[in-house]
């Protein structure tokens, strides 16, 4: 075990890997970013329990494939009984995706790929594990309160004074649904609560490519809903949802000949990402307007909060997820702060409010 001293009170980051040579460049990487600072290393599973019951860290980086028990088997005990923000540093891309989007699901707090000298550069590497770090720093006050999710209350939003369309009439035709840090398990969430509805939803959850497809094939083994990757010309049916490839290409819906259809488009990245949310929800309010309804969930940064607006501004109905039960609340705050929200729901109860909205009678519907 590796112990670093501690001094101005730098973000205490545990890393559990098996490579030699991934503790010392990830030690390196770590020790040089402002604020952050390796208190200790682990070489498996094992280590990695005591290190986090020894040390206390505020942040652990964690290999998925450790000798003995996996990490996977680590992770959910880490959240189960001592819940703190957990970073996947993987190799695995392709087939071991499900690896990631599974730790995704049980609650790990984002994820990175390992350099591998073409594809994840060393620099990319290095950009992308500070990045990765500071998006769990932020999530450290708040993940505790995230996973009381069935404690909470809904928060009614402040009324705010922006131009709108009227009040929609007749029937919902689409949900639109966007996240990013902790969104995995909180759109799984809201489309479990959404898939007795029907209706088309659209997902936009920050994700690189080779991650969205088997993010979108566990979404309908957990919804039962018809749920892929959206591709471009692609109708939007009822019980069907798309979430947009991770990639160059951002998604947009637009309206042909009555009907609601998938339009894949290049362009510069949008909020710092591609596929964008704000872009998917510009073309909702378009294309959609009054009958659609936006949500917005967990996430860092302000990706998705002038497109709400706009579907706001059309007469859509939009929620927000609240702060408290946010794994990272930049996303919905940003939203809130500029007035696109109709309401303010936690996680547990935005699938009720949205069959409210389209006339389902409140019922007893748990999450």
């Amino acid at each position: 075990m590796v112990v670093a001293t501690s001094s101005a009170a730098p973000v205490k980051v545990l890393v559990v890997d098996d490579s030699v040579l991934m503790q010392k460049l990830m030690t390196q990487i770590i020790n040089s970013a402002p604020g952050f600072e390796v208190i200790g290393i682990a070489g498996s599973a094992e280590e990695g329990w005591d290190a986090i019951q020894e040390l206390r860290p505020d942040v652990v980086t964690l290999d998925l494939e450790l000798p003995g028990r996996h990490g996977l088997k680590l992770l959910a005990r880490v959240l189960k009984q001592d819940p703190l923000p957990v970073l996947i540093v993987s190799a695995f891309g392709g087939p071991g995706a499900d690896n990631t989007i599974q730790a995704l699901e049980l609650g790990a707090i984002d994820f990175i790929e390992k350099p591998d000298g073409t594809t994840h550069t060393l620099d990319g590497f290095m950009k992308h594990l500070v990045a990765a770090l500071q998006r769990a720093a932020a999530s450290r006050k708040m993940i505790s309160a995230a996973r009381q999710i069935t404690q909470a209350t809904a928060v009614p939003a402040r009324p705010a004074a922006v131009p709108r369309e009227p009040a929609r009439s007749g029937k919902t035709s689409l949900i639109a649904i966007g996240a990013s840090t902790g969104g995995v398990p909180a759109v799984q969430t809201v489309m479990r609560d959404l898939a007795h509805l029907r209706l088309p939803i659209v997902v936009v959850q920050h994700m690189p490519p080779g991650y969205t497809a088997k993010f979108a094939a566990r979404l309908a083994t957990a919804t039962g809903l018809d749920v892929h990757e959206a591709v471009d010309g692609g109708r939007l049916r009822p019980g069907m949802a798309v979430v947009a490839p991770g990639g160059p290409r951002h998604l947009e819906i637009e309206e042909r000949r009555g009907e609601f259809v998938c339009v894949l488009r290049e362009g510069p990245l949008v909020c710092g990402h591609s596929p964008s949310v704000d872009v998917m929800f510009h073309s909702v309010a378009r294309s959609v307007g009054g009958h659609a309804i936006g949500v917005l969930l967990t996430g860092m940064g302000r990706d998705g909060a002038d497109g709400l607006l706009a579907m706001r501004k059309a007469g859509a109905e939009t929620l927000i997820q609240s702060g408290e039960t946010c794994v990272v609340n930049g996303m919905p705050k940003a939203a809130f702060e500029i007035g696109a929200a109709d309401r303010v729901v936690p996680l547990n109860q935005i699938g009720g409010a949205v069959g409210q909205l389209v006339g389902e009678r409140p019922n007893l519907r748990t999450a």
